[in-house]
């Protein structure tokens, strides 16, 4: 199975990934004309690390006119959706299945918000950059081989995108497509942690109370077993070994 026209769906089904995105204006009808089939999915930093790296993308250079690619991926896992034509992006190369010198018109470009030197990737970045290569190849009916990083498939030493170790991408994003062992993404994982607060919070604040009757005033946080004033200083289980011990001592004399 092979998709055939320009991917107006890209934002759709990113969000069905459960990924944030943002719509630029414009962007079903931007791009240097249309796509043929297709084969998938063009993998690259765009060696800037700033928050405008996304206006190089949709407006290009000096010598190279926008846009750039398909997709801008942020920091913080965020994509922006920039075009749904064919963009300039993979210049000449070639892989298994993709027409050499030729992938603009069968590959979708994603530039992931990096300064290049393979140390600045965030867990959120690297978390949605994977779920969203699944998506679009599961939607297109490819699998993770074609999910391929821009140094993989240049001829012209392009090193993009750098530091990430492409056979473990591939794994992650394969289990993606699968649906089978894929670890949590970070909006998963914040779900369940809020869970945790709201479920444990009161509990914890009950449990901090009894402590402070047990082990004495200020003693919620401390840790420490301080005494009540009214006690002589004791906990209220040394109170009642004091009391035990005195009523012990009254039976022994028959008191």
């Amino acid at each position: 199975m092979s998709w055939t026209g320009d991917p107006i769906w890209l934002a759709d089904v990113l969000r069905a990934a459960g990924l944030t995105v943002i719509e630029h204006e414009g962007w079903r009808t931007r791009g240097h004309g249309d796509f043929r089939d297709l084969r998938g999915v063009l993998c690259h930093h765009t060696a800037g690390g700033s928050a405008n790296d996304w206006r190089v993308v949709q407006n290009g250079r000096i010598d190279l006119p926008g846009p750039l690619s398909q997709l801008v991926l942020e920091r913080d896992g965020t994509y922006r959706v920039i075009a749904a034509g064919v963009c300039w992006h993979a210049g000449r190369g070639s892989w298994p299945g993709w027409p050499t010198n030729n992938a603009n018109y069968h590959v979708i470009g994603i530039e992931a918000v990096s300064r290049g030197d393979g140390t600045d990737w965030t867990p959120a970045q690297l978390d949605a950059y994977k779920r969203g290569c699944a998506a679009i190849l599961a939607r297109i009916g490819r699998d993770a081989e074609d999910c391929v990083a821009h140094r993989e498939y240049s001829h012209e030493g392009k090193i993009d995108p750098a530091g990430i170790d492409m056979a473990e991408f591939r794994r992650d994003v394969q289990a993606f497509i699968d649906r089978k062992d894929a670890p949590m993404s970070a909006a998963e994982v914040k779900q369940i942690q809020d869970f945790i607060v709201g479920f444990c919070g009161p509990i914890s604040s009950d449990v901090k109370d009894i402590r402070e009757q047990l082990c004495g005033g200020q003693q919620r946080d401390a840790g420490m077993f301080g005494g009540w004033e009214q006690l002589d200083g004791m906990t209220v289980v040394d109170a009642l070994a004091d009391v035990m011990g005195r009523l012990k001592a009254l039976e022994s004399r028959g008191v």
